[in-house]
């Protein structure tokens, strides 16, 4: 009578979920969005992204290793498998779901917890790329199907690691900046290389070399770019950078409310012997200690470089002295657009900040 009540609840629940699970996607990128704004994103929380970054690699090598013994167990060899073997390609539907959603989990854990500085620094082209890649663990069908490839897999690996690097990476070591490309790039060819294959005597496959070759060759041409088109360092930024014709010499001075800025307005200022002040507030881990170097460009032809103060990490004593000030800029009433640049003084992007001059 227990068989028959259970059966019975089996069957139920199979057509509720046949009658609703069109639903899920929906629900699942819900959630994803909801919980991109719960997280609490703070330095303290480095430990905890690592954390799930090596569980998640642990999952995606795992079931990087699944799926090559699905794939391998065909029809005519399985009788030649050892009993566990068997058992497990039994119930191979129920260890890929588990397997599938708990990469799922870990890696929408890391991409949203990332995804915002990311758009603090203002770098577009990585948020965005990041952007399409988290709506596409968010939407299950997507997910499911493109979870089966091993080169979205391996993309998976090479982002999951370069985010959680470019964070826990000067929290943990605030004092090896000038290395923190370096070791990204070792760290980023020891990610994607195929390990497998060498502790394997699996046959091998060109199109795992293709991929590993072709995530190489990007990593390569990453690290010969100018820095601020790098992939970012999360774990320092940029927050409330505004314009002001006037030096933050008090909490209270008056600052640029608006991106748009009248164009007599502005050449009345310039002509009136008033500097234009860039303010860039910098938040850093504790342990950091670096110079900063504003860069000044009119219509994005660079015109200046100013090298301002040492500032320390999340010292609220050093937020108002990132800024530099100018009075003269060349063929200033044909300009349109105002852009300071910020790095630290080895070169490593942290943010920007522009306004633009509207005409009459």
């Amino acid at each position: 009578m227990e068989y028959k009540n259970n059966t019975k609840f089996l069957i139920q629940v199979k057509a509720f979920y046949g009658k609703y699970s069109v639903l899920l996607p929906w629900l699942s990128l819900l959630w994803g969005i909801i919980s991109s704004f719960l997280l609490i994103r703070d330095y303290s929380k480095s430990i905890r992204l690592s954390v799930f970054t090596l569980l998640f690699l642990f999952f995606i090598i795992s079931m990087s290793t699944w799926y090559s013994f699905i794939k391998n167990s065909s029809s005519d060899n399985i009788q030649n498998l050892k009993k566990i073997q068997k058992s497990l390609h039994k119930r191979k539907d129920l260890f890929e779901f588990f397997g599938s959603t708990a990469t799922q989990y870990f890696v929408q854990y890391i991409f949203m917890f990332c995804l915002p500085f990311v758009y603090f620094k203002k770098s577009w082209f990585w948020f965005v790329l990041l952007l399409v890649f988290s709506l596409l663990t968010l939407w299950d069908p997507f997910w499911t199907r493109l979870f089966r490839y091993s080169f979205f897999r391996l993309l998976l690996r090479f982002l999951a690691f370069y985010l959680t690097f470019s964070f826990s990476f000067v929290v943990l070591f605030p004092k090896s900046l000038d290395v923190f490309y370096n070791l990204l790039l070792v760290f980023g060819i020891l990610i994607i290389f195929p390990w497998k294959r060498i502790f394997s005597h699996n046959n091998f496959k060109w199109t795992q070399f293709i991929s590993t070759s072709i995530m190489a060759i990007i990593m390569i041409i990453h690290a010969f770019l100018p820095y601020e088109f790098k992939f970012p360092l999360l774990s320092i930024w940029i927050e409330d950078a505004r314009f002001s014709f006037e030096k933050p010499k008090s909490i209270d001075f008056k600052s640029i409310d608006t991106n748009k800025i009248d164009k007599k307005y502005f050449l009345g200022k310039m002509n009136s012997n008033s500097k234009l002040c860039s303010i860039t507030p910098i938040i850093a881990p504790i342990g950091v200690s670096y110079e900063i170097i504003h860069e000044w460009y009119v219509d994005n032809q660079f015109i200046d470089k100013i090298l301002l103060p040492e500032v320390k990490g999340l010292n609220n004593k050093d937020k108002f002295n990132t800024y530099s000030c100018k009075r003269y800029f060349p063929n200033i009433k044909n300009a349109k657009e105002i852009r300071v640049k910020a790095f630290l003084k080895n070169g490593i992007y942290i943010g920007q900040d522009s306004f633009s001059i509207k005409s009459d």
